[in-house]
Order: C-alpha cells, then sequence, then structure tokens
C-alpha cells in the first residue's frame, strides 16, 4: 500500500489500561474492532492520546506488534516510531514492517535537552529516518511534544523520497492553507490535519485528518458528507466538533475521549494514576452530550 491509501480518518487509538496499570488486551481489541469498522486507517502507539511515553520499553514494543496484528489488514496502520534516537526509530520501523504495517509516524523532535530543533536539524533527522525506516514515513507535527518549524521547513520535508504523509496538530488555518497547497496538492505528500479543521482540510483539498475514538464517528460522518457532495450535511457534522471535546478541555483530550468510549459501550479504562479522570458531573454531560448528537450505543452498532 502506498500513498493513496492515506486519506480519510485516521483513528488513533488510546491504550486501555486495567486497574492493576497493565495494558487490557480485551478492551484493546474491542477498541481496534470499533474503530476498524469506520476509520480508513489507524494509528497504533503514534499518537500522543495513545500515552505511549507511560509504557515501558518492552511493552511498547509488544503492545506496538500486538496492535498492529489484531488490525490484521482489515485498513492501513501508522505504526508509532518516534524517538530522538535514530537507530531507535530504525528498530520500531523493522517490528512494524515485520509486524504488517503500512506505514511509520515519527513526531518532529525536539533537541534532547528541550529546545526546538533548527531546520537543517529536523530536515537531517527525517533524511535519516527514510534511510533507515523500510516504511514510508508520516511526520507528526505536535508542537506541544516535538518541534514547531517554519512552513518552508515542512516543505523541505515533504519533498525527501520516502516522506508520504503529515498529520498536523497545530490547527492554525493560514497555515494549514499554505502547506496543503505546496505539500498535498502540489504532490509531495498527504496532508492531514485533526477534527476541529477537519471541512476546512477537506475544502481545501486536504486529504482528511487523524483523531481519537470516538471522535472518529463524527469525523466519519464529515467526510461522508463531503464525498457524497452534501456539503450541508457535512458542515452540521463538523459544527459538533465546536463544542466536542472542547466543552472540557480542561481534563485534556484523552480523558474525555476514554470517558465518551465507555458511553459507547466501550470500556477502555480511565487511565494511569495519579492522572485523574473526567469527574462524575461532567461524565454525565458528555453522555448526555453524545446522546443528543446521535452517538449512543445502539446507534454505534447500527451504524
Amino acid at each position: 500500500m502506498g500513498v493513496d491509501t492515506l486519506r480519510g480518518v485516521v483513528g488513533a487509538c488510546l491504550t486501555p489500561f486495567a486497574p492493576d496499570g497493565r495494558v487490557d488486551e480485551t478492551a484493546l481489541a474491542r477498541e481496534l474492532d470499533f474503530m476498524a469498522g469506520h476509520c480508513d486507517a489507524i494509528s497504533v502507539l503514534g499518537a500522543e492520546v495513545s500515552e505511549y511515553r507511560l509504557l515501558s520499553d518492552v511493552d511498547r514494543r509488544h503492545w506496538l506488534r500486538h496492535g498492529i496484528a489484531a488490525v490484521a489488514g482489515r485498513v492501513p496502520v501508522l505504526a508509532g516510531a518516534s524517538s530522538a534516537r535514530i537507530a531507535e526509530v530504525a528498530e520500531l520501523a523493522e517490528l512494524a514492517a515485520d509486524a504488517g504495517a503500512t506505514y511509520v509516524q515519527v513526531l518532529l523532535p525536539k533537541r534532547p535537552w528541550g529546545p526546538e530543533a533548527s531546520v537543517r536539524e529536523v530536515v537531517t533527522y527525517f533524511e535519516r529516518v527514510t534511510e533507515v525506516s523500510p516504511l514510508p514515513v508520516v511526520v507528526y507535527h505536535n508542537p506541544s511534544r516535538g518541534s514547531d518549524p517554519s512552513v518552508q521547513a515542512l516543505i523541505r520535508i515533504s519533498e525527501l523520497d520516502g516522506v508520504v504523509g503529515f498529520k498536523e496538530s497545530s490547527r492554525d488555518m493560514s497555515r494549514i492553507g499554505r502547506l496543503i497547497a505546496e505539500i498535498d496538492l502540489a504532490g509531495n505528500a498527504r496532508y492531514l490535519t485533526t477534527m476541529q479543521p477537519l471541512l476546512a482540510t477537506l475544502l481545501q483539498g486536504g486529504s482528511g485528518a487523524m483523531m481519537p475514538a470516538p471522535a472518529t464517528l463524527l469525523g466519519s460522518r464529515v467526510l461522508r458528507a463531503f464525498d457524497a457532495g452534501d456539503i450541508a450535511a457535512a458542515r452540521t457534522a463538523q459544527a459538533v466538533f465546536a463544542e466536542f471535546p472542547s466543552r472540557w478541555s480542561a481534563y485534556g483530550l484523552t480523558p474525555v475521549m476514554r470517558c465518551a468510549m465507555r458511553h459507547l459501550g466501550i470500556d477502555i479504562g480511565v487511565g494511569l494514576p495519579p492522572f485523574e479522570p473526567v469527574a462524575e458531573a461532567d461524565d454525565a454531560a458528555i453522555g448526555r452530550f453524545l446522546a443528543d448528537a446521535g452517538l449512543t450505543p445502539d446507534a454505534v452498532a447500527v451504524g
């Protein structure tokens, strides 16, 4: 599979933790089955919402392989291979290729001691990543955890052989518009954003967005309506993202999505202490909001 498979809604798999702190294999299987039923691709331990930084090196490798195998080729898989060490990127990429992934997803790194990497450093980093990876590379731009390079630097990276896509997390519409034009429409690589600018991304010629489940259900509504030429329906579906998840943003994205998944009948736990889940009153409010948006266990099962 090549760059042509990297379009649509990419689901970022959350890591389900059991009460004892271990990864819950049964819950992971249910989550992946759920996403494979409506997502165009799945990111396994690639995005920050997956909490891969909470796993030991051994567990990260085990569950990366396990997750790829559990998808079983139903949709393309973006395997998380982020690391400041090129040797570790190479190791994770080899593991991902052996397990059957389609792409590796690699975060734009900061310098190991904290500051932003320079243009030369991030370009050189991805030159080396593409040399060592047996799989095509999707560049992950997340300014909260990695570097936030200039537009020109991202364009230069998009021109590298082996780079086939970008996942943009900035939500900066002026930046997104230019990068769609100079990366996606220019034919260098696919350009994906996140849930809030999904419809705007599609309207400008971008390839889609990555988001955690169950926001993927809403994203799929937007995409299906857009592809059908029903812009009014796409706009209506997109409007749900004006409040969800931002109304509960104080908790952070991952706890809100864990809560929402449980309201849809898929319990993936509440995360690891000391980090707290959504409070009871807000938990109930999220359930009501999802029901009003037509997202209930029965509706999901029918859909």
